[in-house]
């Protein structure tokens, strides 16, 4: 079967980004992708062994009148399907508004989260502590708005692939679509079995991933500098940072400025971002309310424990107490937790051990399997009733 996947941006090495490499490199169907924007130097490099074509040029600016620009680009482009038997949106948010002009054959959407400035509770608090007066009001506007157009955009779905709870939650909750044989969930994993390998328990705590505002990166920084441990412990801080990010990373340093246990590494290569794992004593995961998060997963199938906020994601992928600690968003409870580590050396050990067995659970097979057997078979049903209607 052959299949056409639109995706928005793709320009960051992030989770959807990975997910959707570990889709096309396994799925046992042929996908074309679509974006309007691709920067394959920013991206994992293995995708540029896929088919990927950029269609007209959208902005990365996240600027409420960026948005909205891109929506109306979104709305009005025509996405060539004649040579496909179905057409798949991978959801974070604007990419919904695809399906207005391309919703002829079976059409899916594999969510990630619906927008989260729309439906997601907690991120919306983050942004308007951070608007006042006129900015305010715009954003409720375009929120309502949104949120309008949106459910018009779902109604065309003939099956929605979830990838947590959280997720699923989300879609209820905002009533962009029903709970039911049209709706499945399927985690994005980890290929656990290539993360094998000694390791050791350092003093060193390592916050992995991409860095970007909703990763919520200070919560860790305040929460080491509060926690005082004592030397060598260090805070290292690693991931990839796109153009919009790069002001936070300054925040982020100036945060960190005079503590000099802690380093930031920017842009680190897969061998070295493996070694910081290897070496570290339990990773941090700060994002509130996060989607999923494939950090802990790795974390995990390197035998180390997650500290993480009790929401979101990382309440389904976690084990408080057993694979890691779900603790309340503030840093006075994490610091807590991390002045207890250089006592407890082997406590990390047996968590790490723990957390390597339950990362097993969470493999890239499943995550690919559950989606191309769920497509195949709603389009088969779609044909079905496709059938009974002709007739």
């Amino acid at each position: 079967m052959k299949i056409a996947l639109y995706y928005p941006w793709l320009y960051t090495y992030g989770g959807i980004e990975r997910s959707m490499l570990e889709l096309l490199s396994r799925s046992r169907h042929e996908w074309d992708v679509y974006t309007g924007h691709y920067e394959p130097e920013h991206t994992f490099p293995e995708l540029r062994r896929f088919k990927i074509k950029t269609l007209n040029e959208l902005s990365v600016d996240r600027s409420i009148s960026a948005v909205f620009k891109a929506a109306v680009q979104i709305i009005s482009q025509k996405i060539p399907l004649s040579s496909c038997d179905a057409f798949v949106v991978w959801c974070e948010g604007l990419g919904d508004f695809a399906v207005f002009r391309n919703h002829r054959l079976p059409t899916f959407n594999i969510c990630s989260t619906p927008l989260r400035a729309a439906f997601d509770p907690v991120y919306q608090r983050q942004v308007l502590a951070a608007r006042h007066g006129v900015s305010r009001v715009a954003f409720y506007i375009f929120r309502s708005l949104f949120r309008m157009a949106d459910r018009m955009a779902w109604r065309h779905y003939d099956g929605v692939i979830t990838t947590s709870a959280e997720v699923k939650d989300r879609i209820i909750k905002g009533g962009l679509y029903q709970d039911g044989p049209g709706m499945q969930m399927c985690y994005p994993g980890i290929d656990w079995s290539a993360l094998d390998g000694e390791v050791s328990y350092e003093p060193l705590l390592l916050v992995a991933g991409r860095i970007s505002w909703t990763k919520n990166i200070e919560l860790a920084i305040l929460a080491f500098q509060k926690a005082g441990l004592p030397e060598p412990w260090q805070l290292v801080i690693a991931g990839f940072v796109d153009r919009k990010s790069e002001t936070y990373l300054r925040k982020l340093k100036n945060l960190a400025y005079g503590t000099d246990r802690i380093n930031f590494i920017i842009s680190p290569s897969d061998a070295g971002l493996r070694d910081l794992y290897s070496r570290a004593s339990a990773i941090l995961f700060p994002p509130l309310n996060e989607d999923w998060g494939i950090v802990p997963l790795e974390a995990m199938a390197m035998r180390k424990p997650v500290m993480a906020n009790n929401s979101g994601g990382p309440q389904e992928s976690i084990i408080d107490g057993k694979t890691g600690w779900l603790l309340p968003p503030n840093a006075e409870c994490w610091s807590r937790a991390l002045k207890s580590l250089p006592e407890n050396h082997d406590m990390l050990k047996k968590m790490g051990e723990q957390a390597r067995e339950h990362s097993r659970k969470y493999d890239w097979s499943q995550f690919v399997h559950g989606i191309d057997n769920a497509i195949a078979r709603w389009v088969e049903a779609s044909g079905k009733n496709n059938k009974k209607q002709r007739r």
